[in-house]
């Protein structure tokens, strides 16, 4: 993909969900594909919220390419996935997203006859809640309030989903991490956010030490001089 069709596809991206940052989408998608200093440039410049990432212009466009970049894997699974004979929803990815995050959450109403696990008119498959998990859990470390991350992230991949031309969608989240992979966790001046991916590590309780025994020369484990010792 070159950088005419890779600046499309960033705006095609704010139009769905950054519409005010349609004109900055060029510039702003190439300098994060760019990677390296102009990746970081980005977060230096602009942020979500006030207390999130630099200053001054507030954009999110750099946030949901970052994202888009960090899911790219689960997003390509998404696209690719079957039963796409049916527009996806974004409202009914929230509800499903949100069920997920929040399994005690009181059922939504029965949905329609042959809808559900994906099948249905607007209904996500599992990997396209899989991958607005991701999309929504790396905008909220970006800074992003989480009920806008989730809304954000739902839309954005909603948008994907639906568009005529998925195979483009899937080129362009190659180009985005094609030069940089995204970091796994992002730091910035309050500390590390994120989660590493699909990292397990099982650690498994050291076994406790024995319990000392008498010593060579009959005392007790506490020494000559503990209690009950025979003198």
């Amino acid at each position: 993909m070159d950088g005419t069709a890779l600046a499309a596809w960033g705006t095609r991206v704010a139009a769905i969900a950054a519409p005010d940052e349609r004109d900055l989408a060029p510039s702003i998608t190439l300098a994060y594909a760019a990677g390296g200093r102009a990746r970081r440039d980005l977060y230096r410049r602009a942020g979500h919220t006030p207390g999130g990432i630099g200053g001054g212009l507030v954009t999110v466009l750099p946030q949901l390419l970052d994202a888009l970049a960090y899911a790219a894997r689960e997003v390509g699974d998404a696209l690719g996935s079957a039963q796409f004979g049916n527009l996806v929803s974004a409202t009914a990815l929230l509800i499903s997203l949100r069920r997920r995050s929040d399994p005690g959450s009181p059922p939504d109403p029965a949905p329609a006859p042959g809808a559900g696990a994906g099948t249905g008119p607007g209904e996500p498959t599992a990997a396209a809640v899989h991958a607005a998990d991701l999309l929504a859990d790396r905008l909220r470390s970006r800074g992003v309030p989480p009920p806008d991350a989730d809304r954000l992230a739902c839309e954005l991949l909603a948008g994907l989903l639906n568009s005529p031309d998925r195979s483009g969608a899937a080129a362009f989240l190659d180009r985005l991490v094609a030069a940089e992979p995204p970091d796994p966790t992002i730091r910035t001046g309050r500390g590390l956010f994120g989660r590493r991916r699909r990292v397990r590590v099982q650690v498994r309780a050291a076994d406790p030490p024995p319990a000392p025994g008498p010593a060579a020369d009959g005392t007790g484990p506490d020494g000559p001089d503990a209690p009950g010792d025979t003198p």
